[in-house]
């Protein structure tokens, strides 16, 4: 729907301007100079009107924050989707061939999957480093927040990055 109103407003823009002209320049009533003012002042309000509608409809709204959910000794307990994403990222920081770790998290019913987007520094062994990757972030996901049923975790090497080491001649 809203797509629809900044379309449709972003129409009458270009077209309010152009029926204004054509009425002020082709209808012979309108000769009488006092007439023209009042026409020329409500095509601008007009025109004004719909270009602050137009603006409005780029007002962002905020997505809903998803939650994962799980049940502990003491009850449920719910953590943000991104406040899982920035606990994984840090997790980059402790592998020196990690130049950066973008997580994705997808939940399946009671279980969620964790798709980790990695930029690696030319190098890094990519099966070595994908397998400690995944094996840290289980883990952690299972101690630091509790969370115990992750479906998988899978490394997406997004870009190698860096000049190449230096050989040893």
């Amino acid at each position: 729907m809203k797509k629809t109103l900044h379309v449709l407003s972003g129409l009458l823009i270009l077209l309010t301007p152009l029926v204004a002209a054509g009425i002020l320049m082709f209808n012979p009533v309108l000769i009488d100079p006092v007439q023209t003012t009042v026409w020329r002042f409500v095509a601008g309000v007009l025109l004004v009107g719909i270009v602050v509608l137009y603006l409005a409809t780029f007002k962002t709204r905020r997505g809903r924050t998803r939650y994962i959910s799980f049940e502990s000794e003491n009850g449920a307990v719910s953590i943000s989707a991104d406040a899982v994403c920035e606990f994984i990222r840090k997790l980059g920081e402790e592998f020196a061939g990690i130049v950066r770790l973008d997580p994705k998290i997808r939940s399946d019913k009671d279980l969620i999957s964790i798709d980790l987007n990695v930029k690696l520094q030319t190098g890094s062994c990519v099966p070595e480093i994908s397998q400690k990757l995944q094996d840290r972030v289980r883990e952690s996901i299972r101690d630091g927040l509790g969370i115990i049923e992750v479906k998988e975790i899978k490394v997406k090497v997004q870009e190698i990055v860096g000049a190449p080491p230096p050989s040893a001649s």
